[in-house]
């Protein structure tokens, strides 16, 4: 029950009210286009027979084959978005049965969220979660297919990107002198927080000078070159390291947290000999900002900083292109002169 491609086509497939296979073609080589015409094959006609779908299955049972799945089959940050919009769904919508789901019950999931005063970006995500974990209830046919793509996402402001200066970098390696590996790792090296949570000392090449980044978020790996400074402060580390990763236990957050970087980075911020001197916004993702912001500056094409990146797109990148303002004047000074 539901589509299938052949030769390059989209079929549905179904089963009419006298129990006969029918197989239509949909006329596209584009799924979602697929998944739509299907959806409204379903809408306007009774003829097709549910046989497969189980009506009385509850939410938790699903969740038991869907954490399996997840757990198997997605990236770790991946099933963490996911568990985090299941928890929004049972704490804003009664939901019993997987049935209960439906596309006016996530409409109005989004709009509580928005009372809640939640950013769009993050209501988007809860959404977009919430809506592939259906689709994967509809192609195991526990759920007749239904119109998600109904539920409009909201418009995302873009606003401008925010870095350290390079006065409020010194000025945090100064108050911050134990974080120094971490902070250069993401002002000079741009990694992200689970690439240096998973940073090992066999993936620092001294001989040529460069960090390879196992692959991650894009499914990417990519070799980042080492600057003299990150060199020195990744040598002084590794005189003191207990284990294999470079990025030892920070205080009382322990290797088991995924999110320990971070957890033990807020916690520094937040102290107030540091608050006292220190920007007055802090973040480690701001590192990774900090890194992209200061080579687009220096004029470095956004193509080499989207490969340092490890972008998987250089559309992704090209939020820092405003920072670029003389590359551009520099740019249009080439045009011939018509005078």
């Amino acid at each position: 029950m539901g589509i299938y491609k052949r030769n390059g086509v989209w079929y549905a497939n179904y089963f009419d009210e006298h129990g006969k296979r029918c197989r239509p073609s949909l006329y596209t080589k584009d799924k979602r286009i697929a998944e739509i015409k299907f959806a409204e094959i379903r809408q306007k006609t009774k003829t097709i027979k549910d046989i497969s779908y189980t009506p009385n299955l509850t939410f938790d049972e699903f969740l038991l084959k869907f954490n399996s799945f997840i757990s198997l089959e997605r990236k770790e940050r991946t099933t963490e978005h996911y568990h985090a919009a299941i928890r929004y769904l049972k704490k804003h919508i009664n939901i019993r049965l997987l049935s209960d789901i439906t596309p006016n019950a996530l409409q109005q999931l989004k709009e509580n969220l928005a009372k809640e005063g939640r950013g769009h970006a993050g209501i988007n995500r809860v959404i977009r979660a919430l809506k592939a974990m259906m689709r994967q209830a509809e192609k195991w046919e526990l759920v007749p297919m239904q119109r998600w793509q109904d539920i409009a996402k909201f418009k995302e402001k873009k606003g401008r990107i925010d870095f350290y200066t390079e006065k409020e970098l010194k000025q945090m390696l100064s108050l911050l002198p134990n974080w120094r590996l971490i902070i250069l790792l993401g002002a000079q090296a741009g990694l992200r927080r689970a690439e240096m949570a998973q940073l090992k000392w066999q993936d620092i090449d001294f001989k040529n000078n460069q960090i390879y980044v196992a692959a991650n978020k894009t499914d990417n790996y990519r070799y980042v070159p080492l600057t003299q400074e990150l060199k020195e402060t990744l040598k002084d580390t590794q005189k003191y390291s207990k284990n294999q990763f470079v990025i030892q236990e920070l205080g009382d957050c322990s290797r088991d947290n995924s999110h320990f970087i971070t957890a033990a980075f807020c916690k520094a911020l937040k102290d107030k000999n540091f608050r006292a001197g220190a920007p007055k916004r802090g973040s480690l993702h701001i590192l990774r900002h900090t890194f992209a912001s200061h080579l687009v500056q220096a004029g470095v094409d956004l193509y080499s900083v989207s490969k340092l990146l490890g972008h998987s797109s250089i559309k992704m990148t090209e939020i820092y292109a405003h920072l670029a303002p003389q590359t551009l004047h520099n740019a249009i000074s080439k045009l011939p002169k018509l005078k």
